[in-house]
């Protein structure tokens, strides 16, 4: 059994991950924001991000890093704060394969990370492989990474919630 005190939320788009991880993580003094979307991607995705910001109060302090997330989560430890919310695996993944790195080392040095940590992490993904298989090979190999790397955080997460249409559904853990 986990002794952690990691928590992943997967959903689809729109789901109320990142409401749910907040919600989680509110009762705590200090928190930590880990954001690993880029700037600038589109006007779309730029809002969303100026929303997500709106969002947190004076008790967030706010780590930007797009693709050396174990160094931008080994920074958060040392942040006064009682959680780190990474948010999200979705975008780290994607920023990876765009970057055209090999995701093998940044992922084991994060998993590494994760498993030796005390501190509550809650980390947001999106389960994208649902649905049809995509036709291109770019998409089959970021979908293909991004489900490595659920399965890899949800091995070592002590808990697991899917939300489906705003509702935490627990598949792992016991809340």
């Amino acid at each position: 059994m986990t002794k952690n005190n990691i928590t992943l939320i997967t959903g689809g788009v729109g789901s109320g991950k990142t409401h749910q991880a907040m919600a989680l993580a509110v009762a705590a003094q200090r928190k930590v924001y880990l954001a690993t979307a880029p700037s600038n991607l589109d006007p779309e995705m730029d809002a969303k991000i100026v929303a997500h910001q709106g969002e947190r109060d004076e008790t967030w302090t706010t780590v930007e890093e797009p693709i050396h997330l174990a160094d931008a989560y080994r920074s958060a430890l040392q942040l006064p704060g009682q959680v780190i919310l990474v948010d999200c695996l979705t975008l780290w993944a994607s920023n990876l394969v765009f970057s055209q790195a090999d995701p093998t080392a940044p992922l084991e040095e994060f998993l590494t990370l994760l498993s030796r940590t005390e501190r509550q992490t809650i980390i947001v993904t999106n389960e994208v492989s649902l649905g049809v298989i995509p036709a291109d090979a770019m998409t089959r190999s970021y979908c293909k990474l991004l489900a490595r790397i659920n399965r890899q955080v949800a091995q070592i997460a002590a808990e697991v919630q899917l939300m489906v249409s705003g509702i935490p559904v627990t598949i792992k853990g016991d809340r």
